[in-house]
């Protein structure tokens, strides 16, 4: 009897620590959780609001401008087609640089090509025989990668470096690069579209505009839903807004016999005058680009 006493105590002693238990637990089922609710019913839905989009586009001129030239120069030895070739880069380098000053960066390149002797197989094709005692001349060639942040000296930079006849060129590119600067005058144009919208959409309803609760850089939608790309719509087509950069004024015309720079070139003297670079310029006009943001912005409503 006593050990079967015993063993009831025990079990009712467990039946009401389980009992305990579930009460804890369901007291704590029943406490909100306040943090996830704030998170899925955001504060600003519990009272009347107005949520708008504003946007800004931006029309705007290059600010740089890129080409590129190759040089190329054959001969049997390695060393002397290197030296041809880097001799009419160099002088290129210099005619860029005293037509365009420090506004030009230019990045240059050196490659070297056996050419071989080639033969014929069964079907006719010629077949390079790719043997070290087959080669039957050096290909140098020299590439000169050009950016200009002054557009306005892009054209007769690259008229220079045409007056050395490259073997290969590209056409003259212009674009934009964005600024920290061009950014924030995007983004503040947008917000300024945005504050519009909000008082037209107040004045079409009747009601008070408030404060201002929430700028979420963006697409949108931001009532209820947060982006995590900030600034995700904004069209990178490498542009500046052209009212913060104006195209420099012409620079005035210089004698053509000027001459610009001038080198010994396997043997022979080369000069580059300005009437050289005069008469390879091809002016062209600049396209507009555009810089686009926009913001979403969610305004309170007074009661």
């Amino acid at each position: 009897m006593t050990r079967f006493s015993g063993l009831r105590a025990l079990a009712c002693s467990f039946f009401a620590i389980t009992a305990a238990g579930s009460a804890m637990m369901a007291s704590a089922q029943s406490v909100p959780d306040f943090q996830n609710e704030a998170f899925v019913t955001p504060y600003w839905t519990r009272s009347p609001v107005i949520e708008v989009l504003g946007r800004a586009n931006m029309e705007v001129t290059p600010n740089r401008a890129s080409f590129s030239v190759t040089y190329l120069e054959t001969d049997k030895d390695s060393r002397k087609a290197m030296q041809l070739a880097v001799e009419r880069g160099r002088l290129a380098y210099e005619t860029i640089k005293k037509t365009a000053g420090d506004s030009a960066v230019i990045q240059s390149s050196v490659n070297v090509t056996a050419l071989y002797e080639q033969y014929k197989d069964k079907d006719g094709n010629r077949i390079d025989n790719e043997r070290s005692d087959k080669i039957r001349a050096y290909e140098a060639r020299v590439t000169l990668s050009v950016i200009v942040d002054e557009v306005a000296k892009a054209g007769a930079a690259r008229a220079g470096a045409l007056a050395l006849s490259p073997e290969n060129s590209t056409g003259l590119s212009t674009y934009l690069e964005r600024t920290t600067e061009m950014n924030l005058a995007s983004y503040e144009a947008a917000v300024k579209d945005g504050a519009a919208r909000a008082r037209a959409t107040a004045a079409a309803s009747g009601a008070t505009l408030g404060n201002l609760m929430v700028v979420q850089e963006g697409s949108g939608p931001c009532l209820g839903q947060w982006s995590s790309m900030a600034g995700s719509d904004y069209d990178y087509y490498r542009s500046a807004p052209a009212a913060m950069a104006p195209a420099p004024p012409p620079p005035p015309p210089r004698p053509s016999s000027v001459t610009v720079t001038a080198a010994r070139i396997g043997g022979q003297q080369v000069t580059i005058t300005q009437a050289d670079i005069d008469s390879l310029n091809l002016p062209s006009d600049d396209k507009s680009q555009q810089i686009s943001s926009s913001v979403c912005m969610i305004y309170a409503l007074k009661k």
